[in-house]
């Protein structure tokens, strides 16, 4: 008669399954290390990927550095070649051409008188030419310096003088290119300075010296929108 040991077989048995719940937790202990160090294999790999990038976008900016300092020098150099091109045109609107005043002048010319000179000049330089320069014929004074001392910052002062020279057979002649010179609208004042007699030669004519006063334009006030 043959006897088994049901007993041991059953421990064996036990032995058995424990033994592959072991394996078979190791195994998934070890696939979830394996995806885990080929995770962050791959994010390594990503962030190296982003720091190549980072430093070739560095160096980029940093070559790009010269042509950027450039153009914003050349920027610079613009704005004040714009400011510079804009006080010209300011000073234009304010001023007449030299061809409009001689031209003006010349056209006025009675017979027997001939211009010797003509000539732009501010206040300030025929106060020094001239101790007794009338400033009382185009204004009060006391005005004027208060202005100018306010205008001094901004500049040289405006050319609102011209000084025309000339000779005439006659007083009357130069009375008379006085008249037709009062005419003319852009002055406000034309007064004689000076006439004396000289000789030309053997010929006595008379030598004068008008001023005609151009008050300075005043600039046109820009609209707000």
């Amino acid at each position: 008669m043959i006897r088994i040991n049901l007993h041991d077989y059953h421990d064996e048995l036990r032995k058995i399954e424990i033994q592959k719940r072991v394996v078979k937790s190791l195994s998934i202990v070890a696939v979830a290390i394996f995806f885990i160090i080929v995770s962050w294999l791959m994010e390594q790999a990503q962030l190296d990927s982003v720091k190549s990038e980072t430093n070739q976008l560095k160096s980029q900016v940093a070559a790009l550095k010269g042509p950027v300092d450039k153009v914003k020098e050349m920027e610079g150099k613009q704005k004040r070649l714009q400011t510079i091109i804009a006080g010209i045109e300011n000073l234009r609107e304010r001023q007449l051409p030299a061809s409009t005043i001689v031209g003006d002048l010349n056209l006025m010319i009675p017979e027997g008188l001939w211009l010797g000179g003509i000539v732009q000049r501010d206040l300030e330089s025929l106060e020094r030419r001239r101790k007794d320069f009338p400033t009382i014929m185009f204004g009060d004074p006391a005005k004027k310096k208060k202005k100018r001392k306010k205008k001094k910052k901004k500049g040289p002062p405006p050319n609102e003088f011209v000084e025309v020279t000339g000779y005439a057979l006659t007083e009357n002649g130069v009375a008379e290119y006085m008249k037709r010179i009062q005419e003319i609208p852009y002055y406000k004042t034309t007064f004689l300075y000076q006439l004396s007699q000289i000789y030309i030669g053997s010929h006595a004519v008379h030598k004068f010296i008008i001023y005609c006063y151009m008050p300075e334009k005043k600039p046109k006030k820009k609209k707000s929108a």
